[in-house]
């Protein structure tokens, strides 16, 4: 491929952490309290956070830059470790910690999960980055929200607008402690529970589409952006078009599997069709299969590095495709 075919990359802005997963089994109880031994069998650890929708990204084979802030602490350290040569990484640096989410599980499931680290980028963080030029080069963005500081940065905001001023697909991936995404953005992917959240709705009615769709019809215009994609888990995902039009992705029917990592593996499949030249539907569609199916293969805590990229190790996936069908682009209005 010449340099004037390759691909521009996918930029993912926001905070990278460590995820360890730890696994064991479980035969006894402690003598002293009501709580289970795990004997531990192995230890795993791989990108969390922004780092993870990067990684699972470049997994595919599309270009990514990753731009964050790192601590140069242990944890810290062994994060950069993890994301060199998978992802090009722009860091600037943190402070309090490098944020470490520790799953301690037995039998496949999860008994515990323990925090820690505050991975707060300092001030001026991206100074040096070079934000404008690396955004100016981008096939899209991915803002990569998890609130600790990356997608509040004043200069990290400034950047991100000029990206939407200049036409760059910029995909936005809230969370509840985060800002509110920059006015302009192509789409805003929150899911069912942080929707509610942002437009203040009590009401916890069952994920179905047209739940979706009335919470993305309150966010579209309050965020500003070109598009909402409310994501309901196994009910797929709800668009809602700043023009009133809307449509829904259904998610392939799966066996029960591990969530964890299916927002990063959604919101980064997103970005990715955005800058292969896909409209925002069939971005969104497209994306809700792929999660769908890193669910079935055992979502986060099945990820591994592999020469230069992170996989899923192999597994048997029950996506059923009799109900790969998407439904076409409605222009109606969901009140």
């Amino acid at each position: 491929m010449s340099a004037g075919t390759r691909r521009r990359p996918v930029v993912v802005i926001g905070d990278a952490l460590l995820d360890v997963d730890v696994e064991g089994t479980v035969e006894r109880l402690c003598p002293d309290a009501p709580a289970p031994v795990l004997d531990v069998v192995s230890e795993s650890a791989r990108p969390g956070g922004a780092g993870l929708a990067a990684v699972l990204v470049a997994g595919h084979g599309t270009p990514v830059r990753l731009v964050t802030a790192l601590e140069r602490d242990e944890p810290g350290r062994r994060l950069a470790g993890l994301l060199d040569g998978a992802v090009d990484v722009l860091a600037g640096e943190a402070s309090g910690g490098t944020v470490v989410k520790c799953r301690w599980r037995a039998g496949g499931r999860t008994m515990l999960r323990t925090d820690r680290g505050r991975g707060v980028p300092v001030s001026r963080f991206a100074a040096r980055l070079g934000l404008s030029r690396v955004l100016g080069g981008a096939g899209a963005v991915l803002v990569s929200d998890y609130g600790r500081g990356v997608a509040a940065d004043p200069q990290v905001r400034a950047a991100v607008a000029r990206a939407v001023a200049r036409g760059v697909p910029v995909v936005w991936d809230p969370h509840p402690r985060g800002p509110e995404p920059v006015p302009g953005v192509t789409l805003v992917t929150p899911n069912l529970a942080e929707a509610r959240r942002a437009a203040d709705v009590s009401d916890e009615s069952a994920a179905n589409p047209e739940a979706g769709l009335a919470l993305a019809g309150r966010l579209v215009d309050r965020w500003d952006a070109h598009a909402v994609a409310v994501t309901l888990g196994a009910g797929g995902a709800a668009v809602r078009h700043r023009d009133g039009s809307c449509s829904h992705a259904p998610a392939p029917t799966v066996d029960e599997g591990d969530p964890c990592g299916a927002g990063d593996h959604f919101a980064g499949g997103v970005a990715a069709a955005l800058a292969a030249g896909r409209a925002v539907d069939e971005a969104v569609a497209q994306a809700v299969r792929g999660a769908a199916g890193f669910v079935a293969r055992g979502g986060g805590s099945t990820v591994r590095r592999c020469g230069n990229r992170w996989l899923q190790e192999a597994a048997e996936a029950d996506v059923r495709p009799d109900v790969l069908v998407e439904t076409p682009r409605s222009r109606g209005r969901v009140a």
